[in-house]
């Protein structure tokens, strides 16, 4: 009797090659883009966070904190300090006063790569991109 040769065939393993390039080139760009609005996600989330905690500041002393460390906020997470600035500043100078967070993408980070823009949150509430938000 005789004995077949058990394994693969190259026309098998190609066939497999074949596959799993076509998968690959399907599921990238929508992982690419999942971790992009996730990204996003968490720096708008933060950037509620301290705009929440701006408020609270401003109604124990009736001014917005100039810093952030004034706010007793956590740290920006890793996440979001790894592809964002996050700031915070007066807006205008004027009165009642005023402020503005923003989050910038860092350059040669994912966000900036695909142009993600600027996230900004000012003290009434008024969040910018609006198609963003």
């Amino acid at each position: 009797m005789k004995r077949r040769a058990m394994g693969f065939t190259l026309i098998e393993l190609m066939i497999v090659v074949a596959v799993i390039a076509i998968l690959a080139t399907v599921a990238f760009p929508s992982y690419t883009r999942y971790m992009m609005q996730m990204h996003r996600t968490q720096a708008q989330s933060y950037l509620m966070q301290l705009a929440q905690r701006q408020q609270q500041y401003f109604l124990d002393s009736r001014a917005f904190a100039p810093a952030s460390v004034l706010l007793n906020l956590a740290p920006v997470p890793a996440a979001v300090s790894a592809q964002y600035s996050v700031t915070i500043g007066p807006a205008a100078p004027t009165i009642p006063p005023t402020f503005i967070a923003s989050a910038v993408p860092l350059p040669g980070s994912l966000q900036a790569k695909y142009r993600d823009p600027t996230l900004s949150i000012a003290q009434d509430g008024t969040k910018s991109p609006a198609g963003v938000w």
